[in-house]
């Protein structure tokens, strides 16, 4: 290990670029992380995970069913640092560009590079829930499998009901599963993995993780969000969620 961590030192003084942060494993430069992110959509805008991290580089942000011209506004620490959004460069501390909606769920990627090096965050943007563009379910997973090239998750799943029309007003704790016994659905490759409870929970780096974890800490049942047939994300269910 302290070969391999030298190794690394080495073709990054080489490359003029340090990795100055461990988060969840993985080293990320300082030059090419975001401080911040923020959207134009602060009263109907609800992203999971609530709050941004420079570490956390996968979102899910839900908007009203009406909005139309959704942007946001990245803050690098490096201000030396280039970012784009969806390919179009974007000046530290400015809007974006306008990201144009429709019914379908799209990916964001915001790219900050300095030298050699980037670090690409991806936002999972998409109109407020409906029964076809998303829906957060609970239960217990019963199986996660390869089907040839895609992962899947069978599950047992249960609808949330909510007191308000957003996920902030928590649940009213009852459920129906609309007379299935068990949903199957394809995972999302960038899913969001999360395991344990929800006072004490980790993300997991990728599929594997999860499932190597997810029945050893805490409950096997989880919140499910999905959206149209595929899961984008995985968390430790808790009726106030």
């Amino acid at each position: 290990m302290k070969r391999f961590l030298s190794i690394l030192l080495l073709l990054t003084l080489l490359c003029g670029c340090m990795p100055t942060a461990l988060a969840d494993g993985v080293y990320y430069n300082n030059n090419t992380l975001l401080s911040s992110l923020t959207h134009n959509c602060p009263n109907t805008g609800i992203m999971l995970p609530e709050y941004f991290s420079p570490y956390q580089t996968t979102y899910l942000l839900t908007v009203a069913d009406w909005v139309s011209r959704p942007t946001f506004t990245p803050v690098a620490q490096n201000p030396n640092a280039t970012i784009t959004v969806n390919g179009q460069v974007v000046r530290s501390g400015q809007e974006s560009q306008v990201i144009p909606m429709t019914d379908e769920p799209q990916a964001v990627t915001i790219k900050v590079s300095y030298g050699s090096s980037s670090t690409t965050y991806t936002i999972y943007l998409q109109r407020r829930p409906s029964e076809k563009r998303t829906r957060v379910s609970a239960g217990y997973i019963s199986k996660i499998y390869l089907k040839g090239t895609t992962w899947r998750i069978d599950a047992d799943l249960v609808t949330l009901k909510y007191s308000g029309e957003n996920y902030e007003s928590g649940n009213l704790s009852t459920f129906s599963n609309g007379g299935k016994d068990s949903y199957d659905y394809a995972v999302h490759p960038n899913c969001i993995f999360y395991y344990g409870t929800k006072a004490n929970c980790y993300r997991a780096r990728n599929i594997q993780e999860f499932m190597n974890n997810y029945l050893t800490y805490g409950s096997s049942m989880y919140t499910i969000i999905y959206m149209e047939s595929e899961i984008v994300a995985v968390y430790p269910y808790n009726a106030d969620y």
